[in-house]
C-alpha cells in the first residue's frame, strides 16, 4: 500500500506542477504595506528640498518643522495633520498649487495622515 500511495502522490504532484494548479493560498495580510517616502531633490547652504509620496491610509511619525517652507502639490489631496495631543486639521492641497508655510510653534509636533484612498505627492522646499 505504501508504494501505491507514493506512486499516486507523485502522479498528483506531477499534475499540479504541469497544469499550474495548486492548492497553495496566498495570505495577503503578509504583503508589505505601503509607506510614506521622502525623496531628496536638492540641498545647499540656503535650502533643502524633498518630494513626499504619501500613499493611501498611511501616516508619518511625529515630527516638527522649524523653518519656513514652500509646499507644491504635484498630486493634491486632503492631508490630515494630527498634533501630539490628538487635535486634527485637514489641509486640502490643490494639484499644481504652491503653499507658503510658517515654522511650527516651539515644542509643537505633528504627524501627517493620509486617510483617503489616493496617493498625495508634495514637493517641499525648506529654507535654512
Amino acid at each position: 500500500m505504501g508504494r501505491r500511495f507514493a506512486v499516486l502522490a507523485a502522479a498528483s504532484l506531477s499534475f499540479v506542477v504541469a497544469s499550474g494548479f495548486s492548492r497553495t493560498t496566498i495570505d495577503r495580510t503578509l504583503a508589505p504595506r505601503a509607506e510614506m517616502q521622502r525623496v531628496p531633490q536638492f540641498e545647499n547652504e540656503r535650502a533643502a528640498s524633498w518630494k513626499s509620496i504619501i500613499p493611501p491610509h498611511t501616516e508619518s511619525t511625529l515630527h516638527r518643522h522649524d523653518r519656513w517652507r514652500t509646499v507644491v502639490a504635484i498630486v493634491g489631496g486632503d492631508l490630515k495633520t494630527v498634533t501630539a495631543a490628538g487635535e486634527a486639521t485637514v489641509t486640502h492641497y490643490e494639484t499644481g498649487k504652491a503653499y507658503w508655510q510658517a515654522p511650527m510653534a516651539p515644542l509643537a509636533m505633528h504627524k501627517d495622515v493620509n486617510d483617503t484612498g489616493k496617493t498625495i505627492e508634495l514637493v517641499v522646499v525648506e529654507l535654512k
